[in-house]
């Protein structure tokens, strides 16, 4: 067994798929493949050579590098428990979001891992699926081709044509988009970009968009940008343009509920001498937090600002007169 550092376990991981697809790698293809200098694939394929015994060869007539026994395999490298037990968990979480091409890619990637392996060494990963479970609560459905062309246009950096309809109208139509990211959250896929026809960067629920298709165009994602500076006020997947100081009472009975979570990045929360708690959030939006308020019921009273206190009561009298009809 070889105990490599992670970045080396990777270059070598490239440079054997890179030989053994028949692409003829050299030092220069490869060190702009994976991003680093020609001196460390030099490195690379020294390491390959003297402590793994690879039979790598260098065909200057094709100008790259080839196995000359292609029966070689990589032999195992050593891998911790914990190490093992994140591959089962990531592929078991992927498993659950139906849709995405991420599902059959891991798979794909697990089962290159094991023809890596020895013979007669195997991992077996479900071995485990007793003492470990990941279990879907409610997901969103996604187009797989859909989200494969769309994960294809991040990376690419490729212009697309969408059909998107929008949930708050019920409205669908065409727009033109530049998709700079797909982020995760909550329980949701969303891609981050500019929109042509609102003409400012917009976020995209993945499973609202009807069809996608490529313009032959590219685009410059903006060096400045980050997802994260984007979203840095929304709450959970909504996202405003305000600044909104929001202060939230939690009875006793869900204060600890309340506490044993990281709601939002900017909460603060102070603990009362009655057993309740007072939660305070930085928000750029009030309609996803009006929700969920709502979802407390009389447990949550909200302090401030007076705008979502209003929306909030205004739903509440909105669902009594639809009871009492």
């Amino acid at each position: 067994m070889y105990r490599a550092s992670r970045p080396l376990m990777r270059r070598i991981m490239a440079i054997d798929q890179a030989m053994r697809a028949g692409e003829w790698p050299n030092a220069t293809t490869l060190a702009r493949r994976l991003e680093v200098s020609t001196r460390t694939v030099s490195r690379d394929i020294e390491f390959l050579r003297d402590q793994l015994r690879a039979p790598v060869e260098f065909d200057t007539r094709r100008n790259g590098y080839c196995y000359s026994e292609p029966s070689y395999r990589l032999p195992h490298f050593q891998m911790t428990e914990g190490e093992l037990v994140a591959l089962y968990l990531a592929e078991r979480m992927l498993r659950n979001v139906e849709g995405t091409p991420f599902e059959s890619d891991l798979q794909g990637a697990i089962e290159k891992l094991g023809a890596m392996l020895p013979d007669g060494v195997s991992v077996r990963l479900d071995a485990r699926a007793d003492l470990f479970a990941v279990l879907p609560g409610a997901r969103p459905r996604y187009d797989a081709e859909v989200f494969r062309a769309l994960t294809r246009a991040v990376v690419r950096r490729q212009r697309l044509e969408m059909v998107y309809w929008t949930a708050s109208r019920d409205e669908t139509n065409y727009r033109s988009f530049d998709p700079y990211d797909l982020a995760l959250l909550e329980d949701g896929w969303y891609s981050v970009g500019y929109c042509h026809l609102r003409r400012e960067v917009r976020m995209f629920a993945v499973q609202r968009i009807r069809s996608v298709q490529t313009t032959g165009e590219t685009f410059d994602r903006p060096a400045d940008f980050r997802v994260g500076d984007y979203l840095q006020g929304s709450f959970r997947a909504v996202r405003g343009d305000g600044d909104h100081r929001v202060v939230l009472r939690f009875a006793p009975s869900v204060a600890g509920r309340i506490a044993e979570r990281q709601w939002h990045h900017s909460q603060k929360i102070e603990a009362e001498a009655e057993g309740g708690l007072v939660l305070t959030m930085q928000l750029s939006s009030l309609i996803e937090v009006k929700r969920w308020v709502l979802s407390w019921g009389a447990a949550c009273e909200v302090i401030g600002p007076a705008e979502l206190l209003e929306a909030v009561v205004n739903e509440v009298r909105k669902v009594v007169r639809r009871f009492d009809q």
